[in-house]
């Protein structure tokens, strides 16, 4: 009688404990999250939080950057200001002694909240904010400033040098030989450099564009 009892009370002991276990092990749902659909085509502006340099830059290289203003969706607070988006550096030209100009391409990979909600993002560049002519093309490489008019008024000015030298040693025809010459001269110094690299600080704003809509798990009181 003692044993079937002792028996009974260990049965109930470890049933107990192991309900206990299996309770405290389940999940807690949030009752109060919602499904919110960012659109595709929806602009995102951001700061980045990483410098990036045709100069120092290598395909591969992470970076990020911070939302600077808020997206609602119906009123609803789907990506909140602060969240950071991560992503990395997919090429990098740098200026030729031709083309004279670097280029970027980078990549948007993950949308992270400030509650710590991740997703993956799809998204291209859209636009810069910068004053130093940088482009961004339809396919979304940004492209610094040319050197194109650096070089021709070096080149120009070379020209002038020349054809100023040959007047004073054998006149018009003189002229027109150093004019050519200095040119020759110009343009071949302005060939043995690089163009100036691309560069886009910490801090530049930037604007990227959702190609995928995206969906966010976002509290369901988040009102505007």
């Amino acid at each position: 009688m003692k044993k079937r009892l002792a028996f009974t009370f260990f049965t109930l002991v470890f049933t107990v404990g192991t309900f206990g276990l299996v309770t405290l092990a389940q999940p807690r749902g949030d009752d109060n999250l919602a499904a919110v659909t960012v659109q595709e085509g929806t602009n995102l502006r951001v700061a980045l939080d990483t410098t990036l340099s045709t100069k120092s830059a290598r395909v591969g290289d992470r970076f990020s950057a911070t939302l600077r203003e808020p997206i609602y969706v119906n009123g609803k607070e789907a990506i909140p200001y602060g969240t950071r988006i991560d992503g990395r550096v997919a090429e990098v030209q740098p200026p030729g002694k031709t083309h004279g100009v670097g280029k970027l391409d980078i990549a948007f990979e993950k949308i992270q909240l400030p509650n710590g909600y991740t997703e993956t993002i799809v998204a291209s560049m859209a636009g810069t904010e910068t004053n130093d002519k940088t482009k961004v093309s339809k396919e979304g490489s940004i492209s610094g400033p040319s050197s194109r008019k650096r070089d021709a008024a070096e080149v120009a000015g070379a020209g002038g040098v020349g054809a100023g030298i040959g007047a004073i040693a054998g006149g018009a025809k003189g002229t027109a030989i150093g004019g050519g010459v200095g040119a020759l001269v110009g343009l071949a110094d302005s060939m043995r450099r690089r163009g100036k690299d691309l560069e886009l600080p910490a801090g530049t704003s930037l604007v990227i564009r959702l190609d995928r809509p995206l969906t966010l798990q976002v509290p369901g009181n988040s009102n505007r």
